[in-house]
């Protein structure tokens, strides 16, 4: 019996380890995605790079990710919200979740071959979002009943490279 309890002890206090905040509070995720790799993350075709937790507003995001072309794409309080899209590079496009078709000219472009972090603030009542500390994008509605993973992935051809996927509980 005591075996057993010291080696739930270990595995405990192993998890913590993993799950621990830095000084400033964040819990990087990249070691502890759903899917098996290291950092930084090549992700090409259908692959993606989801954090095995989920996460309910308030909440702050920062995500280190370059991609090649076109099509930088993150889902959280949104199913997509596309950085170089296709269609239009400096258009933002936010498709789900309550800013579903808020689209936004002059905020989605960000520089290929170089990591940007994008830095998403999630609360019950609002979303924002910064691209290397400038704010880009915001928008008022319910998201209070969002419970979900971080994800981050290419479409339409291009390759994302990701260096950090980081999340903050926040308290309001």
């Amino acid at each position: 019996m005591k075996k057993h309890i010291s080696l739930a002890l270990i595995f405990i206090s192993a998890a913590n380890l993993l799950c621990a905040a830095d000084s400033d509070g964040f819990t990087e995720h990249m070691g502890m995605l759903m899917e098996r790799g290291g950092s930084p993350r090549k992700l090409k075709g259908s692959e993606t790079a989801t954090t095995k937790a989920t996460f309910k507003p308030p909440v702050e995001i920062i995500i280190e990710a370059k991609t090649d072309s076109t099509n930088l794409r993150l889902s959280y309080a949104a199913n997509e919200l596309i950085f170089n899209w296709e269609g239009g590079r400096t258009q933002l496009r936010v498709g789900g979740g309550p800013a579903d078709g808020q689209h936004k000219a002059g905020a989605g472009f960000i520089p290929t071959n170089k990591y940007a972090t994008i830095r998403w603030v999630v609360t019950p009542q609002k979303q924002s979002i910064y691209v290397d500390g400038k704010l880009r994008y915001e928008h008022a509605g319910d998201y209070s009943k969002i419970d979900n993973p971080v994800s981050v992935f290419p479409s339409h051809g291009s390759e994302v490279t990701v260096k950090t996927i980081k999340v903050k509980q926040l308290t309001e």
